[in-house]
């Protein structure tokens, strides 16, 4: 995809580059945030990579309590950025073993709040919509991670049941 994108970007600067030059500019403040959220992606993914232990979700997350997707979404709530910004963050804790209806919990926490919303719908919908939103969006999250976790078939770890 990416050799895609190159591509069609070499062809039209050959075109036009005067155009492809003057809509870059005119698109600066969007490309100057997606640049940076994807930045703060990567460091937040790099820092899941460095400082969580290799055998963290052996130790803390393997019992499947139902309480994990709860904190997953909570994180995935309080995690900046667009969507796009946390798929970086997603990986990095996949490949810590984290298991996949946690990520799910986590993946639907921040598609659904996020913390660049607050400020836009405390001010344009008021303080008890944002509230109720927040509420919904906890039980939406851990809900999706326990749909999955009981759709997926998922493993059941021997030492405690989905509660």
């Amino acid at each position: 995809m990416g050799l895609l994108v190159l591509l069609v970007s070499t062809v039209l600067v050959c075109i036009s580059p005067a155009a492809v030059f003057a809509k870059l500019r005119d698109n600066m403040g969007v490309n100057l945030q997606v640049l940076l959220y994807t930045v703060l992606a990567v460091i937040i993914s790099t820092a899941v990579h460095l400082f969580v232990p290799e055998d963290f979700a052996q130790k803390h997350l393997t019992k499947n309590r139902f309480r994990y997707l709860l904190y997953a979404t909570v994180l995935g709530v309080m995690t900046p950025g667009p969507v796009y910004a946390m798929y970086p963050i997603v990986f990095s804790l996949k490949k810590k073993g984290i298991q996949d209806h946690i990520l799910v919990s986590y993946i639907t926490g921040q598609t659904m709040i996020g913390p660049a919303r607050i400020s836009l719908e405390i001010g344009l919908l008021g303080f008890n919509f944002f509230i109720w939103r927040v509420i919904i969006s906890l039980f939406m999250g851990t809900l999706a991670g326990s749909l999955y976790y009981l759709i997926s078939g998922a493993p059941q770890v021997p030492s405690e049941p989905l509660n």
